[in-house]
């Protein structure tokens, strides 16, 4: 696929942020032999590009953003964040390594319910073992619309404003690359467009690079750039265009 170039928010050109190279991740499945999640599959992120990632249930799209986000290791290939080959790392420095330069935002919010909206969206700091800075992060709740809710724990909140506080936690630290695991699958309409005009207003003005897997075409249709997977490889690569 190759179309004319998106005219959004997000320049696809620049540096690159995050690359797959030759990366597999296999499986063993009962009774069926090997199963590849991701079968040889090689892919660059630039500095400040949107990409969404689509395909069929199953096709390797939650896989992606797993061995991308530091959580499941590939079975070959490499995997670089930065210029770094995170699987190169032992489990303690990928963990700080992630914690700085990862956010990572999925369909349920996978927040935590012991701690309020203000220490779950300064988790990455007090995961750090870092003093919070409170005068940002009170600064950017009231840009998710949720200052009014600080002090609440997840369970009042409503799905959309989880959802907020779930963004919130992942750009807090202004890390280098988002990944987004359909984070408007759990929201109506309504909430789902005013969560992703947000998500990508933060991302556009920090210059964070940004992959999104969704099943909804006309949300991927925003991105500067659509992924097609299937059978755990990339079939389609191309850039969107607004609005088609």
């Amino acid at each position: 696929m190759d179309t004319a170039p998106n005219t959004g928010s997000f320049a696809p050109e620049g540096d690159v942020v995050a690359s797959l190279s030759h990366v597999t991740k296999q499986y063993a499945a009962a009774g069926v032999g090997n199963f590849y999640a991701l079968n040889n599959v090689s892919l660059e992120l630039r500095r400040g590009e949107f990409t969404a990632v689509t395909g069929p249930s199953g096709s390797g799209k939650s896989t992606l953003i797993h061995v991308l986000g530091g959580v499941d290791a590939p079975t070959a290939g490499e995997v670089k964040i930065g210029g770094r080959d995170i699987y190169g790392m032992d489990d303690e420095a990928l963990a700080a390594f992630r914690r700085k330069e990862i956010g990572m935002v999925y369909q349920f919010f996978n927040l935590i319910p012991v701690l309020n909206v203000e220490e779950n969206v300064a988790f990455p700091f007090l995961a750090s073992e870092k003093q919070p800075d409170w005068a940002a992060t009170h600064t950017l709740l009231k840009r998710l619309g949720i200052f009014q809710n600080r002090s609440s724990l997840p369970n009042r909140l409503s799905g959309g404003q989880q959802q907020r506080v779930a963004i919130g936690r992942a750009v807090i630290v202004k890390p280098s690359l988002i990944l987004a695991d359909e984070p408007t699958g759990n929201l109506d309409s309504a909430n789902g467009e005013e969560v992703m005009r947000i998500f990508e207003t933060l991302c556009r003005e920090n210059n964070v690079t940004l992959l999104l897997v969704t099943h909804d075409m006309a949300l991927a249709r925003r991105a500067d750039r659509v992924i097609r997977i299937e059978d755990g490889k990339i079939v389609s690569d191309g850039r969107s265009v607004t609005g088609a």
